[in-house]
C-alpha cells in the first residue's frame, strides 16, 4: 500500500482530523457551500451533530444526504414543536441550530420534496436575516470607524503621545496587528457579496443549485483563523517583552546619539561613557534615552536625556504643550524661554534644586535632566546647535 505525507508525519493526520476535517466553510455566508460539504462529509461517513466553527460530527456508514440551512424568520433556539413534526413527515430530520441564523435540516431519502420549493419563497425567507446582517455590517463600519478614529486621536494626542513615546513597543507587532485587522476587510466584504447575490437571484425567482463549491469559502475560514492567531500572538508577544532594557556605551551604536554633553554646557566632563538606549515603538521615529555622569562618589552630577523625533511637528507641539500641563503638578516653578532656532522652550527648576529643560525644533523635542550648577536657561544656542545637527544627519554630543 503507497504510504501517504500522514503516514510519515503522524501530526498532520492528527491536525486534519480535529482540525481541518471540522473546519466549517465561513460559518454558512455561502448556503450552495455549506450544504455541500455537509453532504460531502455525510457521503465520507460524518453526520453532523453541531455546527460551528469546528463542527462536532458522529462517525458512522457513509450514505447520502441532503442538508438544507433554513434561515430563521425570529430568533429561536430550535424550531417549534409543530414545525419539526411537519418536516419529519416530508422525510426532514432536524439536525441543530447555528446561533440566531439558520436552522440545519437532514434527509436521506432522495424522493422527498425540498424546505422551498420556489425561489421567491426561500428569498423572502432570508429577508430577516439580511435584515440583521446588514445591521451587523453598519455596526461593524461604526466599529472601525471608532477605532480609526481612536487611533487619528492618538496619533494627535500630545499626552497620550508623551506616554507612548516611552513605551517598548517592537514597530512589527503594531503593524502586523493593524494589517491583521485591516485584512478582515475584503473578507467581510466577499462574504457580504456571496450572501447578498444569492438572497436576489431568489428574490428574482431564478432557482439556485443547493449545491456548490466550498474550497474558498473554506479558504476564507482558515484565513480568519490565521489572522485571529496571528494577532493572538502579537498581543502575547507584546505582554511578554521585557520590562526594562539596559543602556549601552553610546560608541556601542552604528548611528549618531543624540546627546548634549556636560562639557558642551561648560560643566565639568562627567567621569563616566555616556549610555545610551533606543526605545522602539510606532509613536515616534525615533526614541532615546541617554545618561551620564552620577554613578561613582567622584562624578555626581546626573543626567538624563531624553529625545524624540516624531513623524510631524504638529506631533512635538502637542507633546510640548502636555508636557507643560503636566508640570502643573510638580513641585516647583516652570519658566517659558525663547530661542530664535527653536519653536519652543522651557525650563522647570524643581525645589530640590535639579533642573528639567524642554526644547523643541520641528518634530524634534529635547528633555534634558541636569542636577548640576549651571542654569541651563543660558544654554539655548548649545540645544539648539545640537538639534540642528542632528536633525542634519551629525553626530550629536
Amino acid at each position: 500500500m503507497k504510504r501517504t505525507i500522514s503516514d510519515w508525519l503522524p501530526f498532520l493526520k492528527r491536525w486534519k482530523e480535529t482540525f481541518w476535517d471540522r473546519l466549517a466553510p465561513a460559518m454558512g455566508f455561502d448556503t450552495p457551500a455549506v450544504q455541500a460539504w455537509l453532504e460531502d462529509r455525510a457521503a465520507q461517513g460524518q453526520s453532523l451533530d453541531r455546527y460551528r466553527w469546528l463542527c462536532d460530527f458522529t462517525p458512522g456508514e457513509p450514505k447520502e444526504v441532503r442538508y438544507r440551512l433554513e434561515p430563521l424568520a425570529r430568533r429561536e433556539k430550535a424550531p417549534e414543536q409543530h414545525r419539526r413534526e411537519l418536516f419529519e413527515e416530508l422525510g426532514w430530520q432536524y439536525v441543530c441550530t447555528v446561533g440566531k441564523s439558520w436552522h440545519i435540516w437532514c434527509n436521506d431519502d432522495p424522493s422527498a420534496p425540498e424546505l422551498f420549493t420556489e425561489p421567491e419563497t426561500e428569498g423572502d425567507a432570508y429577508l430577516c436575516l439580511l435584515r440583521r446582517g446588514r445591521r451587523a455590517t453598519l455596526w461593524l463600519w461604526a466599529l472601525a470607524a471608532a477605532i480609526l478614529g481612536l487611533l487619528a486621536w492618538n496619533f494627535c494626542s500630545g499626552p497620550y503621545l508623551l506616554k507612548a513615546v516611552d513605551h517598548w513597543t517592537p514597530w512589527w507587532i503594531t503593524v502586523v496587528e493593524w494589517l491583521n485587522v485591516a485584512a478582515l476587510i475584503p473578507v467581510g466584504i466577499y462574504a457580504y457579496r456571496v450572501f447578498h447575490r444569492y438572497i436576489r437571484t431568489l428574490k428574482l425567482g431564478i432557482p439556485q443549485p443547493h449545491r456548490g463549491p466550498y474550497r474558498r469559502a473554506r479558504a476564507m475560514s482558515m484565513v480568519l483563523v490565521v489572522f485571529w492567531t496571528v494577532f493572538l500572538l502579537t498581543r502575547v508577544a507584546s505582554i511578554l517583552q521585557p520590562s526594562s532594557h539596559s543602556f549601552d556605551p553610546v560608541e556601542a551604536f552604528d548611528q549618531p546619539v543624540p546627546y548634549v554633553t556636560l562639557a558642551e554646557l561648560g560643566d565639568t566632563p562627567a567621569n563616566r561613557t555616556p549610555e545610551a538606549l533606543r526605545i522602539q515603538n510606532f509613536a515616534a521615529r525615533e526614541s532615546w534615552w541617554v545618561s551620564k555622569g552620577g554613578s561613582i562618589g567622584n562624578d555626581p552630577i546626573f543626567v538624563l536625556a531624553k529625545y524624540y523625533r516624531m513623524w510631524l511637528p504638529f506631533q512635538a507641539k502637542r507633546m510640548a504643550e502636555a508636557w507643560v500641563e503636566q508640570s502643573a503638578g510638580w513641585k516647583g516653578e516652570l519658566e517659558a524661554l525663547s530661542h530664535p532656532d527653536l519653536d519652543g522652550a522651557w525650563r522647570f527648576h524643581f525645589s530640590g534644586g535639579s533642573q528639567l529643560l524642554l526644547v523643541r525644533r520641528g518634530e524634534q523635542l529635547l528633555q534634558y535632566q541636569y542636577d548640576g550648577e549651571l542654569d541651563l536657561g543660558e544654554r539655548l544656542d548649545v540645544f539648539a546647535a545640537a538639534l540642528e545637527r542632528y536633525e542634519s544627519g551629525e553626530e550629536c554630543g
